[in-house]
């Protein structure tokens, strides 16, 4: 069969998998935005309604719409590579997040996190003992839960303040001149799961961003911690490896890492290439939201990748990407 026909059979697959439902219209300036987000007559009256039916509720879709990563924690996450948001996602959020991974087991939602890019994805838990649920607009239709949806929000706010972010332009150290612009952040390949550490859990050192497989499209990876009572004893610490390696620790070269405690609400933001990681051994379960932030898709990416699979696999992306940008989805979709 023909690779273009194809891959605009599976389009419909590609998209599914990495792209949220919901799309996000730009606009040019502030006040265009306003004006079409501008709630209507019977929003102001479901508001209304929703105020005095859960005033908690309200309370808290409130707190999520403010939560903005500041200028001086983006300065120094192009400083760094990383950043640490204590505190940062509001309390009531955390406990509701926790709450639907428990729901989400329950039920059956999660399955075991395997590791790999790609085609070499596979279960080793000499690695990695962890288990996983993947997120996103239009997912867990099933289970809904209006906690996800104040997430997806925080989320996009996030996205928005980093895509094509000029403060997150990379300069040359002695010159000062602009060596890489600051990537914009395509919101339909964005990726998102919750993972689930039991006791015993852990995820050895390891890099985002892999050459030569899709991975390469993630800028920022991001972690999000749902742990209310966490205390020392509950191990499951985020190591970031700050040495010249990627997997692993190059030979001739001493350790040098942070250790980041794993307490609900903080956050953490990196450089997907940049910062090697590992989730140490764990004394008791530990939750987390997982996320990745991903630049486009473009032909280079795909002549780069290693397998034929791998490629099957950036083509459909460069097609479901530009099927959303030509407007075509809705004729594949029906």
């Amino acid at each position: 069969m023909n690779l273009f026909l194809l891959s605009l059979q599976l389009v419909t697959c590609s998209v599914a998998a990495f792209a949220p439902a919901k799309s996000y219209t730009q606009v040019s300036s502030r006040a265009g935005a306003e004006a079409i987000n501008a709630p209507s007559l019977h929003d102001r009256r479901h508001q209304l309604q929703q105020l005095v039916q859960h005033p908690k509720r309200t309370h808290l879709h409130s707190t999520v719409a403010s939560t903005r990563i500041g200028a001086e924690e983006i300065q120094q996450l192009c400083k760094d590579g990383f950043v640490v948001l204590k505190d940062w996602l509001p309390s009531d959020l955390v406990s509701a997040l926790r709450e639907d991974i428990n729901t989400l087991r329950s039920k059956g939602k999660f399955n075991i996190a395997k590791i790999g890019q790609d085609s070499t994805n596979t279960l080793n838990t000499d690695i990695r003992i962890a288990e996983t649920c993947f997120l996103g607009e239009g997912k867990l239709t099933d289970v809904q839960n209006n906690s996800r949806d104040d997430l997806y929000s925080v989320l996009e706010n996030l996205r928005s303040d980093l895509s094509g972010n000029d403060a997150l332009d990379e300069n040359d150290s002695v010159t000062g001149e602009l060596t890489k612009t600051a990537a914009a952040l395509d919101a339909s390949l964005s990726e998102l799961l919750y993972a689930y550490y039991p006791k015993g859990g852990f995820y050895r050192r390891h890099t985002d961003a892999v050459a030569n497989s899709a991975s390469v499209l993630r800028t920022y990876s991001l972690l999000m911690y749902l742990n209310n009572e966490w205390k020392e004893s509950d191990g499951g610490y985020l190591r970031m490896h700050l040495d010249s390696g990627k997997d692993f620790l190059p030979e001739g070269e001493k350790p040098n890492f942070i250790d980041v405690e794993p307490k609900g609400g903080t956050v953490v933001l990196f450089k997907s290439d940049r910062v090697p990681h590992e989730v140490l051994d764990t004394v008791s379960e530990r939750m987390a939201v997982v996320g990745w932030y991903n630049r486009p898709v473009t032909s280079a990416d795909i002549s780069s990748l290693a397998s034929e699979g791998d490629k099957m696999r950036g083509i459909m992306l460069l097609v479901a990407a530009g099927l959303v940008t030509f407007g075509l989805i809705s004729i594949v979709t029906g």
